[in-house]
C-alpha cells in the first residue's frame, strides 16, 4: 500500500471504526466498516485487504486485557499491528509472561504496522495447551521484505515476521481458547454492543467483505467492458450474446445474496445482543461457515465474468485480471476456507461437534 494511501485511510477516520471510544474511536457496529472495506476493496483489493487486517486488529484490542490497549494507545491512538495467527513460532512461559522466537508467514499490512500479534500454543500452568496470540512492540521484531511474492493481493504486502527472542507481558495477550468461551477480559471495560460478538465472526466477516467488493468490482467491469466488446470474427456486439446475458444475470444473483446474507448475520446478532443474550454457539458456527461460503460464491462469480470476457483481460494492464487473481488467492484464507468451514458445520449439524476454536 503506498504511503499516501494508508495517510487517506488514516485522515478519514477508517482505522478509529471499531476502535474503543476511550482511545478515539468510534465503537461502530462491524458492518459499518465491512462497507467501508467492500468499497476500497471494488477499486483495490490490497488496500481493503490490509485496511481490514488493520482496522479489525483495533477491534480485537477491546476484548484483551484493557492494560493491552494502554499500552499500544497511550501515547499514540494511531498505533497499529499487524497479525499471523497461525503457531508458526514458539512461545513458552517465563516469569512475569512470555519468551516469544520464530517466523511467522502472512503478516498482511505490516509495513503500515508498528506491532504485531503472533500466535503459538501454550502450556498453561493448569497443564493446558492454549492458542495464544502475543502483542510484540515495535523494535522486538524485523520484518522479511524478500518473503512476499504472491500472485494476488500484491500489495497487501503479506510478509514474514522474525523474532529473535522477545519478551510480552503475560497481559499482552489474546487467548484464542478463551475467546472461544466468550471470556474475553476487555469485555468487562469495554461494553459497546460491537464487542458482544464472537471473534472469529467479526473476523471472517471482515476478509469476506474483501471478496464482496470484488466481485462488485467485477461486475461494474464486466457490464462496462461487454457492452462495448464485439465479435472479432463477424463483428457482432457481445450485449446482444445470450450466453453473455445469462452470465452476467447468474453472477449479479450470487453477488446480490451475498450483500443480504451478510447484512442478515448481523441483523440476527444485532437481535441477540439487544435483547442482552449472548449468541449461541450454533448461530456463531453457521456465522463462521456462512462468511466462508459468501466468500466462495462471490469467487466464483469472479470466476465466471472473468472466463466469459475472453482472453484479453488478461493482459496485466486490465484490472480484470486483478480480480480473478485477489479473489482467488483472497478465498483461500484458511478463516473463509469453503471446504474447512463445510465440514465443520456439517458435522456439529449431524452431531453437535465443533473443531473450529475461532469462534
Amino acid at each position: 500500500m503506498p504511503p499516501e494511501t494508508f495517510a487517506a485511510f488514516k485522515e478519514a477516520g477508517f482505522y478509529r471504526i471499531l476502535q474503543p471510544k476511550a482511545y478515539g474511536g468510534y465503537e461502530y457496529w462491524p458492518t459499518v466498516f465491512y462497507d467501508v472495506v467492500s468499497e476500497i476493496a471494488r477499486h483495490c483489493p490490497s488496500s481493503a485487504w490490509a485496511l481490514g487486517i488493520i482496522g479489525i486488529h483495533n477491534w480485537e484490542v477491546a476484548l484483551m486485557d484493557p492494560r493491552a490497549a494502554k499500552d499500544l494507545w497511550s501515547r499514540d491512538t494511531e498505533t497499529f499491528y499487524s497479525s499471523s495467527y497461525a503457531p508458526f513460532g514458539k512461545a513458552r512461559r517465563v516469569e512475569g509472561g512470555y519468551e516469544v522466537e520464530g517466523r511467522w508467514g502472512w503478516s498482511s499490512g505490516c509495513d503500515q504496522a508498528t506491532w504485531v500479534i503472533l500466535g503459538a500454543l501454550v502450556e498453561m500452568e493448569d497443564g493446558e495447551v492454549n492458542h495464544l496470540a502475543l502483542l510484540v512492540e515495535s523494535g522486538d521484531y524485523e520484518i522479511d521484505h524478500s518473503s512476499w511474492n504472491s500472485v494476488g493481493l500484491t500489495g497487501s504486502g503479506s510478509k514474514d515476521i522474525v523474532v529473535r527472542g522477545a519478551f510480552v507481558p503475560a497481559y499482552r495477550v489474546h487467548n484464542i481458547s478463551r475467546t472461544y468461551q466468550m471470556r474475553d477480559p476487555g469485555r468487562v471495560i469495554f461494553t459497546a454492543d460491537t464487542y458482544k460478538l464472537a471473534f472469529g465472526t467479526v473476523f471472517a466477516f471482515v476478509l469476506t467483505s474483501v471478496l464482496v467488493g470484488i466481485a462488485d468490482g467485477a461486475l461494474d467491469f464486466y457490464v462496462d467492458y461487454i457492452a462495448k466488446r464485439t465479435n472479432a470474427y463477424n463483428g457482432s456486439s457481445f450485449k446482444q450474446d445470450a450466453l453473455a446475458q445469462q452470465i452476467l444475470a447468474d453472477a449479479h444473483s450470487l453477488v446480490d445474496g451475498a450483500h443480504l446474507r451478510l447484512k442478515r448475520n448481523f441483523d440476527e446478532m444485532a437481535a441477540f445482543v439487544s435483547r442482552g443474550e449472548e449468541i449461541p454457539l450454533a448461530r456463531r458456527v453457521f456465522y463462521k461457515w456462512d462468511a466462508a461460503n459468501i466468500a466462495k460464491q462471490c469467487r466464483d462469480a469472479v470466476n465466471m465474468l472473468t472466463h466469459a470476457c475472453g482472453g484479453s483481460v488478461f493482459d496485466a494492464d486490465v484490472q480484470m485480471q486483478r480480480y480473478f487473481r485477489d479473489a482467488n488467492v483472497g478465498a483461500n484464507h484458511l478463516f473463509i476456507n469453503h471446504q474447512k468451514s463445510s465440514v465443520n458445520f456439517g458435522a456439529f449439524m449431524l452431531s453437535g461437534q465443533n473443531s473450529d476454536l475461532m469462534l
